[in-house]
């Protein structure tokens, strides 16, 4: 009898970690669902904001390029009655582009790849891809058109260089990267 009592208080510590084991599990399969929900919404966050900067840059561009009477087909890329009115404002305060049909052409591709209504948004393999490659290729159009407007780079550079943030920027821009230098103190 006493055999008995000391095998169930032996085989104890193996319940509870049997126990405690299973309970983890099924912990970590409800946190981990929540946790990657969160952090799929962050990260499509992120990439359809990108592509709404790029968005509202062509449509700054394509704007200008109507307005200085380069592009007569630009006129067909158009928002809404009072999101025009204020972006024709805007940008008849801005110098008109006087550009070749070159540039009219970067600018039509870039609102082409950048359109909201023609992005599709549900969650599938080949949609993510879809969105990823446009980014990509609408990144690439804003940098060939501020090179032919001898226009930097604005603000968040994450919106124009890609996915990564902060890149392009220089050693000692105060940006906290690795490479920075500027907070370093000379000692003497």
């Amino acid at each position: 009898m006493d055999t008995d009592i000391l095998d169930n208080i032996l085989s104890l510590e193996e319940q509870f970690y049997k126990e405690g084991y299973d309970l983890g599990v099924i912990d970590g399969a409800r946190a981990g669902y929540t946790e990657g929900s969160v952090f799929a919404v962050e990260k499509s966050f992120e990439k359809l904001l990108q592509l709404g900067r790029l968005y509202g840059r062509a449509l700054v561009w394509n704007q200008r390029l109507i307005s200085s009477g380069v592009n007569e087909e630009a006129e067909t890329t158009k928002v809404g009655e009072g999101e025009d009115s204020i972006t024709t404002d805007m940008c008849n305060a801005m110098p008109p582009l006087h550009q070749g049909s070159r540039l009219a052409k970067n600018i039509q591709t870039l609102l082409a790849l950048v359109d909201p209504a023609t992005l599709v948004l549900q969650n599938t393999e080949d949609a993510v891809s879809e969105i990823e490659e446009r980014l990509k290729g609408a990144s690439l159009k804003v940098k060939l058109i501020q090179r032919a407007l001898g226009e930097t780079s604005f603000g968040d550079s994450s919106a124009v260089d890609g996915f990564a943030a902060g890149e392009g920027k220089s050693a000692g821009d105060g940006s906290g990267s690795i490479e920075d230098i500027s907070s370093l103190h000379v000692r003497h």
